[in-house]
């Protein structure tokens, strides 16, 4: 590579790192800081249920909980077994009416006779409160076909459906026939902001879906709707979606996005609503059977601080003792410990838009590319890396015109690729360092393996990477592509031969030592094992690990990755102080490469805030280099005595 060549790439790299810190530390950065508020929102049921105990009605309830925090109250839609139960609807088949004994039939029956007709397969709803009548009536009417109401008397209405009640869901039953009125002026005169809780119906159409919306936009004061099941309605019917899009922006109000709670449809969704979503955070109650409130407020805490959760969906304890009191003081915790996080609790914050400016995602490519570059040279490649440099700009710009979000995605895999492999390969070094130069050069690597984290940050900047309605791709590919370049480059570097023919020709037919072949074995489980913890979805974590974490997290405010603080650093540390003498370094060098891969996708959680991310790196860092510098003076104890020991 020529002079001129090589000082280009720098020159891109430059302009690159300033495109995207412009990105990261002026506008993402500058969005985060004003995105605070978080609100406590509570369920209606549940807190019916505890206020009952103390003789309270649900209105009470509801203003007490509000002085203790509580701003939002989640309605979740009402179906015909829950109405059933409370007495405000009855449900008859048409069988069971036609064969019923006149002695034992309803009042109403008889008017009914003189109205309509009855059919066997039909089911007939009594309904004894024209609120009630008018709650379920619309809901039906416009979720279903074929459906008749009769007023029999005053406050007595029968409505007429081809459904069978069949306890199952998907059927009748199960409909959603939103929200009492009762619930609705509870949350009003209490002075709190109702979300609703749509449930998905079956058969959905236009016509469905734009009547339903009316009867929901008819709602004073709602502040955010979200959905009760796994899949939404209109899915996956791209039409209905956006028709469905539609009548929720004419509500005004944003989409809720359940963590750990995955529903079809709903990310789709949200991209139509130009990302008006915002994320909650909830702990189910058969999770709180199995944990404290200190255990549960932990969980609150670190959603809202470290994961940019807006809506905290409190659900209560039942316990033993004065249950209002223990989950009042439960809220006083929750409130307490937001505030210790810079957090404050009202109506949620809803994140702003974030501008994506294609020529500055262009520019940060072109730095990407250029590491890459730098990176094929480092390797050797021969001539043609001029032509490899050629062919990915040329594939690069056009295709963020014709796939502009994968193409961020893509780029941004192979920046967290490159920069960890390329720091590592220009700085490992088969000498050893004194300790003052082993840490210079401990922090050079991971200050330059942090431009793969800056340009990913710079790249995937936008409003849908931050509320996780699209996300970085190729999470273990990011961990194990930088192990195979350098546990291949360290390998074939220390091995005898005059080029990469003879050296491989070499390995091959070197004898095979037990001890390497255990050596090797042990390091093949350890990746595998450290790849399956990569991603959302890994191996268990143990209780014992999870202790651990939340002392870190209580000492620190936030946690460093164990891989990289008590692992990757200091085997790094102890590769620069020794030096790569041969391969039987290449195990610390494997988790010095670990923890270099680690550091950089810390970054890659977009949906955290970026000052979170940083302080998580700094601590992994400072912890890494500790640690490194205290086994190696007890190595070198350990060296020192033992020969004393030895040779007297």
């Amino acid at each position: 590579m020529s002079k001129g060549f090589k000082y280009s790439l720098w020159a891109m790299l430059v302009v690159a790192v300033l495109a995207a810190a412009h990105v990261a530390f002026w506008q993402r950065y500058m969005i985060e800081k004003d995105f605070q508020q978080v609100e406590l929102a509570v369920n209606y049921e549940e807190i019916n249920g505890i206020t009952s105990y103390k003789g309270l009605t649900p209105l009470e309830g509801l203003k007490e909980f509000k002085k203790h925090g509580v701003t939002a109250v989640v309605l979740r839609e009402s179906i015909l077994s829950e109405l059933e139960s409370t007495g405000m609807v009855d449900i008859y088949s048409g069988q069971a009416l036609l064969t019923r004994p006149e002695a034992e039939s309803p009042v109403w029956l008889k008017k009914l006779n003189q109205a309509t007709e009855l059919r066997r397969d039909h089911t007939y709803l009594a309904v004894f409160n024209q609120e009630v009548f008018d709650q379920i009536y619309p809901q039906m009417k416009a979720k279903l076909v074929d459906v008749k109401a009769f007023k029999i008397a005053e406050d007595t209405y029968i409505i007429e459906t081809a459904l069978p009640y069949i306890q199952m869901k998907g059927t009748l039953s199960d409909l959603g026939l939103g929200f009492t009125s009762t619930s609705l002026r509870d949350v009003e005169e209490a002075g709190l902001r109702p979300i609703l809780q749509i449930r998905t119906w079956q058969g959905v159409t236009q016509r469905s879906i734009q009547e339903v919306f009316t009867l929901y936009r008819n709602i004073s004061g709602v502040s955010a709707v979200m959905f009760n099941d796994d899949t939404l309605p209109a899915y996956p019917d791209k039409v209905l979606m956006g028709i469905l899009a539609e009548e929720i922006k004419k509500m005004n109000v944003p989409l809720v996005k359940v963590e750990f709670f995955s529903q079809r449809g709903l990310d789709q969704l949200g991209i139509l609503l130009d990302k008006q979503v915002v994320r909650l955070h909830t702990v189910s109650s058969e999770e709180l059977k199995k944990s404290s409130p200190g255990e549960a407020v932990d969980r609150f805490s670190l959603a809202a601080a470290e994961r940019n959760h807006r809506i905290l969906y409190v659900r209560p304890y039942f316990n033993s003792g004065d249950i209002l009191q223990q989950n009042l003081d439960y809220f006083d915790g929750i409130t307490k410990r937001l505030a210790k996080e810079g957090l404050t609790v009202g109506p949620f914050d809803q994140l702003p838009p974030v501008p994506v400016n294609q020529n500055i995602v262009i520019l940060i490519g072109l730095g990407v590319i250029a590491g890459g570059l730098l990176l094929l040279e480092s390797l050797k490649p021969g001539k043609w890396l001029l032509g490899v440099g050629l062919l990915a700009v040329l594939f690069w710009v056009p295709y963020t015109y014709f796939d502009f979000g994968m193409a961020r995605k893509l780029m941004a895999l192979a920046a967290v690729m490159i920069f960890p492999t390329l720091s590592l390969i220009k700085n490992v070094r088969q000498a050893g360092r004194t300790p003052g130069a082993a840490v210079a050069a401990f922090l050079s690597i991971s200050l330059f393996s942090l431009l793969g984290a800056l340009f990913m940050v710079g790249l995937l900047a936008g409003a849908g990477f931050m509320l996780k309605l699209d996300q970085f791709i190729g999470v273990k590919m990011a961990h194990v592509v930088p192990l195979i370049i350098v546990l291949l480059f360290f390998s074939l570097l220390i091995t005898k031969g005059g080029g990469l023919p003879e050296k491989v020709r070499n390995i091959l037919n070197h004898p095979l030592q037990l001890g390497i072949a255990l050596a090797a074995g042990v390091m093949a489980i350890a990746i595998i094992i450290y790849v399956s913890r990569t991603g959302n979805e890994g191996m268990a974590v143990s209780g014992l690990e999870l202790k651990f974490r939340s002392l870190l997290d209580y000492l620190l405010g936030v946690r460093p990755r164990t891989k990289e603080f008590l692992l990757g650093h200091p085997a790094l540390m102890l590769i620069l102080l020794f030096g790569y003498r041969n391969n039987w370094f290449l195990p610390l060098l494997l988790l010095g490469t670990i923890g270099q891969a680690s550091l950089v996708n810390t970054f890659a959680h977009i949906h955290t805030p970026l000052i979170v991310s940083l302080l998580r790196a700094f601590h992994g860092i400072w912890l890494g280099v500790l640690i490194g510098l205290a086994v190696f003076l007890l190595i070198k104890l350990v060296v020192r005595y033992g020969r004393r020991y030895i040779y007297g």
